[in-house]
């Protein structure tokens, strides 16, 4: 899809610090392309349900005493985080000064964020989920956007943004095409934009460049090329780091294998925007 075509960016939050990342990421794309802002935060079934269980305790963490946790503590507890959810998300519109919406489901959280996002152009999510540490590896709710979600999505994690030179991975597929077009339009003027080409031959490789350059005429973007020819996702991965950029962004209709594509994202610990096409 074409960015212009961005007008609606949902994001799940959920408080946690990667959630924080992607409210952020988010908010700051609205206001480069005047989209819509979504909030979605999910009451978890699940934790719920645990809940009327009789043997549900919480371990404090600095007491290390146990509690029992009843199923009105815990949606009070809820509310609170809705709450909090929903103040950041109007901090954020406010300072980017782009309209928003706040929505609140109940239910499992994968499915309830893809369903909640469903009218939204871009679903932008935490790489991992509720983890002080945000560590290595996708959260359940990353996974399933990837298997089974229809739309563009981009996963963040802590000390990333949209500003941050951006990483785009061309092989001269219309899929490539797309994701070039949406870095060119959230890569501001005098901005660098990093290009990863590949290409098998430098025959190849020179169309590629041309077509490239001939997609950023006259946007003041700075591109630095790059050359890998097309092998498996550990080999590209290891090749990422090594140009240590901001976000990938990348397309599911690109010459790469569904494993090839599952197992970069994995692999990379940078936030990942996969563009998706109708």
């Amino acid at each position: 899809m074409k960015t212009g075509m961005i007008r609606r960016i949902a994001v799940a939050i959920d408080c946690s610090p990667c959630s924080l990342a992607s409210l952020n990421a988010a908010a700051e794309m609205a206001g480069m392309l005047r989209a819509e802002l979504i909030g979605i935060f999910v009451e978890d079934i699940n934790l719920l349900r645990m809940a009327e269980l009789p043997f549900a305790e919480e371990i404090r963490l600095y007491t290390a005493t146990k509690e029992k946790i009843g199923t009105e503590q815990l949606e009070r507890l809820l509310r609170l985080q809705a709450r909090e959810a929903r103040q950041l998300l109007q901090r954020a519109a406010e300072q980017f000064t782009i309209p928003h919406s706040f929505r609140v489901s109940r239910g499992i959280v994968p499915e309830e964020v893809i369903a909640a996002a469903i009218e939204a152009d871009l679903l932008v999510l935490g790489r991992s989920g509720r983890s002080p540490s945000c560590r290595k590896g996708l959260g359940s709710t990353a996974k399933t956007a990837l298997a089974k979600g229809k739309k563009t999505v981009m996963l963040m994690r802590p000390g990333f943004s949209v500003t941050t030179p951006l990483l785009v991975l061309y092989d001269g597929t219309e899929g490539s095409r797309a994701a070039l077009e949406t870095a060119r339009d959230i890569t501001r003027p005098g901005g660098t934009l990093h290009l990863l080409f590949t290409a098998e031959t430098p025959e190849e490789k020179t169309r590629c460049e041309r077509e490239a350059v001939s997609m950023l005429s006259g946007t003041g973007i700075r591109p630095e090329f790059h050359h890998l020819p097309l092998s498996n996702g550990k080999r590209l991965a290891q090749f990422i780091r090594m140009i240590d950029s901001g976000i990938l962004i990348l397309s599911d209709r690109m010459g790469l294998s569904d494993e090839t594509l599952r197992n970069l994202i994995d692999e990379i610990d940078y936030p990942v925007l996969l563009v998706r096409q109708p």
